[in-house]
């Protein structure tokens, strides 16, 4: 009887101190003042309809890093692998960041994709983050045409060769009119950066044009997001003989910007 006694006495006793137990660890996560966030991430490809967006729109495939301050919580995991609910210290701020592709200095294809959410969380809330990825470089499409609808550029040029250049790249990229059509994405930072581009004409007999007064080069400004189109053709009613005219047209409803090259009238083949 006693021993029954005594057992019920040290089951209390066990149960007594698991509760407690228990009511401390709450007490701790109450006192840490942590809250939770959720993340919630989109993509919005823009000018980009000419790749395979499929594994862009898939923001499985996307990478997540979370910064406490400028201190890595975790990086580059995948968005599938996240908790759905992740805990933060409530008070501090962090940024997440995503991203999906390639962050190189240029490249055909290379389209580059991150975007990042800086945050708050006051102590117990649950928030969630949401980050919208967009295209983070430039992209150049090169397009050769004739004077107008009844001609081709290979009328007046065997070809023009294009060669572009920013600080990024250790070389420059040269684009002839085999690549037209091709999307050459360059990297461009946060701010933009200068890209300079220089001409080379070659004639119908694949010479070299070395003309006086031709301008061979031009530095434009390259933005992140946006979308140049390169269309490279003779302009033959401007002036006896003609022009080459390089028009640099930006998608997505920015103002237009035009760059031209002038070749001496005398030059351009009738």
């Amino acid at each position: 009887m006693k021993m029954k006694n005594y057992l019920k006495l040290l089951s209390s006793i066990v149960l007594l101190a698991f509760i407690g137990s228990c009511s401390s660890e709450d007490g701790k996560e109450s006192v840490s003042g942590q809250g939770s966030i959720m993340v919630d991430l989109s993509t919005n490809l823009s000018y980009s309809r000419a790749v395979d967006e499929s594994a862009y729109l898939n923001v499985k495939n996307y990478k997540v890093s979370l910064y406490k301050g400028e201190d890595p919580v975790y990086t580059d995991k995948l968005y599938e692998d996240l908790d759905v609910e992740q805990k933060v210290d409530f008070g501090v701020s962090y940024t997440l960041t995503a991203y999906y592709g390639e962050d190189v200095a240029a490249g055909y294809d290379k389209l580059y994709v991150k975007g990042s959410e800086s945050f708050t969380v006051s102590q117990g809330d649950k928030k969630t983050v949401s980050i919208v990825c967009k295209p983070a470089n430039a992209r150049i499409t090169l397009v050769y045409k004739g004077n107008d609808d009844n001609d081709a550029f290979e009328d007046y040029f065997q070809d023009c060769t294009v060669t572009v250049k920013t600080d990024y790249m250790d070389e420059a990229w040269t684009m002839n009119k085999s690549n037209e059509g091709q999307q050459l994405y360059l990297k461009t930072g946060d701010e933009g950066t200068d890209a300079t581009l220089s001409f080379s004409l070659i004639d119908k007999n694949g010479e070299p044009v070395s003309v006086d007064n031709f301008t061979t080069s031009k530095v434009i400004d390259l933005k992140p997001c946006y979308s140049y189109t390169l269309t490279i053709k003779p302009n033959a009613t401007d002036i006896a003989g003609g022009k080459v005219g390089l028009e640099i047209t930006v998608d997505d409803g920015v103002t237009e910007e035009d760059v031209t090259v002038d070749i001496p009238g005398d030059y351009i083949p009738s």
